[in-house]
C-alpha cells in the first residue's frame, strides 16, 4: 500500500496571507510608535516595558506564523537587530542609554517568550515515544 501524498498549506491561502499582513502591519506600527511623538501613541499598559514586551511578543508570533519555513534562529535575530536599531535611534535623538538598553532588553525578552515554545516544542520532538506509550 502507498502512503497518501503530504499535502501543504498553500503560499497563497488565505491564513497565509493574513500572517503575512499580520507580520507587517506588527513591525510598521512598532516603528511608527517608536518615532511618534510620546503624547501620540496609545498608552495600553501600566509599563512602558511591559508594553515593548507585549509589542515584540505579537510581532515575533506573527513572524514566526508568516515565515514557517525560516529558522526560529533567524527570526530572532531579525527581531534582535530591529530593536536594537530601534533602541539606537531612540539613543540617537536625545533617550539616555540606560532607558534605551531597557527598552531593548524590554524587547528581546518579548522575543525570547514568544519563540521558547517553539524551541521546547521542537527539542520534545527529538525523543523517539517509549515502548508501550507510557511517559
Amino acid at each position: 500500500m502507498s502512503e497518501p501524498p503530504v499535502t501543504h498549506y498553500p503560499d497563497t491561502g488565505l491564513l497565509a496571507v493574513l500572517a503575512r499582513l499580520g507580520f507587517g502591519l506588527t513591525l510598521v506600527a512598532i516603528f511608527l510608535a517608536s518615532i511618534a511623538p510620546g503624547w501620540l501613541t496609545p498608552k495600553l499598559l501600566q509599563s512602558h516595558y511591559l508594553e515593548h514586551f507585549a509589542a515584540f511578543y505579537v510581532a515575533a508570533c506573527a513572524g514566526l506564523a508568516a515565515m514557517p519555513r525560516t529558522s526560529i534562529r533567524r527570526i530572532a535575530l531579525g527581531y534582535l537587530a530591529f530593536a536594537l536599531i530601534l533602541a539606537l535611534t531612540q539613543y540617537v535623538r536625545g533617550m539616555s542609554s540606560e532607558v534605551a538598553i531597557r527598552n531593548w532588553v524590554a524587547d528581546a525578552g518579548g522575543v525570547l517568550a514568544a519563540l521558547s515554545p517553539v524551541v521546547v516544542e521542537r527539542f520534545r520532538r527529538l525523543f523517539a515515544p517509549r515502548p508501550g506509550g507510557g511517559s
